[in-house]
């Protein structure tokens, strides 16, 4: 049986929190497929996971806690142990951080870590250890902190980003993106550092693995209990649903005007919201949004629920009739991933979003809603008027995509393939550094291969003006 280490961040998923993290629902998905009831639910994939490949793994969790998520700052605590699968939490802010990892790591000593998520990938390289390491970037974080920068008008945060990055891609020996784009940014990232070498000619140093979907337990079920956080919406009108944070890529601008152009011709529609701002990265995308709606005449038809618990989720979706995402044209559009249009896609809402993501393009591709251009909101007005007279045509073919295209066993095959055989890549202990010329050992080979004739005019090419 092969000893894990999964390092990754809580809350997960099936906690019932104010918010419900791209992070969480990340670490989730890594960790789901290796547990011994596997937790997969769509019955269309193949069956790769028997119970016999279920009971390889012993896995010990590490959930390093978002605290902006929690009403109290999380502690150090183990909050599940049953055969085989061991949870350990551990705040962001805990100062001993590395070392209670460290620690963790040297009493299991195990066969492979998998990192999920940037900053749980940054303190796996920095663990001392021998076993190999899987990091996945969910999300280029080079391309979050420029669009961070933009809208906080300051590059100071670049530095920060780029030492946790640099430090993930110098050492993991297999890297993950959520996306293809993504994948082919962390290939530059790896040539940039010296990692596309003879030593690696041929190895397959990042794989795609894009966000998975499932159900959770109590998702199936809709509680009257929530009704009241829907109160002020009329249950005649055609909600618009946003679901989450406003974050730095949001375009708030071309949201407002699109929906409001919409409302002009679509006397029921109401747009509701959950989430707002995001505490630490991004307050004055929702802050402007906000601000245009309390000087529309249409304000009275903007619900904003706020963050609700995470067991409400379900009830909203169903109370909606169309799930909205609107992206600026950005590097971190292109190279991110959409989990709300996962989860919309999932409880069977038409959705209408900009194109730029990779997700974006399934929406229109699979019939499950419509994309339109980033900036331009009248496209944005006329697919919501669309879908607004005729909703019916999109919904199920979207949730039958989340079932066969995203579910656990389909997107989790290059993790599960490596941990058969977990080994280090070819160049572990390699340190190949750029910009000091070739060096003895390459002028030596140079002259050899070339013949003194040609190496001195080599030479002396150098000496000229």
């Amino acid at each position: 049986m092969k000893r894990i280490l999964v390092i990754g961040n809580s809350p997960l998923p099936n906690e019932n929190t104010k918010s419900r993290p791209a992070a969480g629902l990340r670490t989730y998905q890594f960790l789901k497929p290796l547990l011994r009831d596997g937790g997969v639910v769509s019955e269309s994939a193949d069956h790769a996971f028997s119970s016999t490949h279920k009971e390889k793994y012993e896995v010990t969790l590490v959930c390093i806690a978002m605290p902006e998520c929690y009403e109290e700052e999380p502690g150090y605590k183990e909050v599940r142990q049953q055969s085989g699968y061991t949870e350990v939490v551990i705040s962001k802010n805990d100062t001993s951080l590395l070392k209670r990892i460290q620690d963790l790591h040297d009493e299991m000593h195990p066969d492979a870590i998998v990192s999920v998520n940037t900053y749980p990938s940054y303190i796996a390289s920095q663990i001392s250890t021998r076993a190999p390491l899987w990091s996945d970037l969910n999300g280029w974080i080079m391309a979050e902190g420029q669009a961070q920068a933009y809208k906080k008008g300051t590059n100071d945060y670049l530095a920060h980003y780029h030492k946790m990055e640099s430090s993930i891609i110098g050492r993991a020996d297999k890297l993950s993106a959520v996306s293809d784009p993504e994948r082919h940014a962390l290939i530059g990232e790896l040539a940039g550092a010296g990692r596309l070498n003879k030593e690696s000619f041929g190895y397959k140093f990042a794989h795609h693995i894009p966000n998975g979907t499932e159900w959770f337990e109590g998702e199936e079920a809709v509680e009257d209990r929530f009704g009241d956080l829907m109160k002020d919406v009329p249950e005649d009108a055609f909600v618009a649903l946003w679901l989450g944070g406003y974050n730095t890529w949001v375009d708030e601008v071309n949201l407002y005007k699109g929906v409001t152009e919409a409302m002009e011709k679509c006397e029921k529609l109401y747009f509701v919201s959950t989430g707002g701002d995001i505490k630490g990265l991004d307050n004055k995308t929702f802050s402007k949004f906000k601000e245009m709606i309390d000087k529309s005449s249409f304000k009275d038809r903007f619900k904003f629920l706020g963050w609700v618990d995470t067991d409400a989720i379900p009830y909203i979706y169903r109370r909606a009739d169309l799930g909205l995402n609107v992206d600026r044209r950005c590097v971190e559009t292109l190279t991110g991933a959409r989990n709300r249009i996962n989860e919309m896609m999932k409880f069977g809402l038409p959705v209408v979003t900009t194109l730029g993501s990779e997700i974006s393009y399934e929406v229109p591709r699979v019939g499950a809603g419509i994309g339109v251009a980033s900036g331009k909101h009248e496209e944005l007005a006329d697919a919501i008027t669309t879908i607004y007279k005729d909703k019916g045509f999109y919904g199920e073919k979207g949730a039958l995509y989340i079932k066969e295209k995203c579910n656990y066993r389909v997107v989790m095959k290059p993790l599960l393939e490596w941990l058969e055989n977990p080994r280090p890549a070819p160049d572990r202990g390699v340190n190949l550094k750029f910009g000091g010329g070739i060096g003895i050992k390459g002028a030596w080979r140079y002259l050899r291969e070339n013949g003194i004739k040609k190496a001195f005019k080599k030479l002396l090419s150098k000496f000229r003006v």
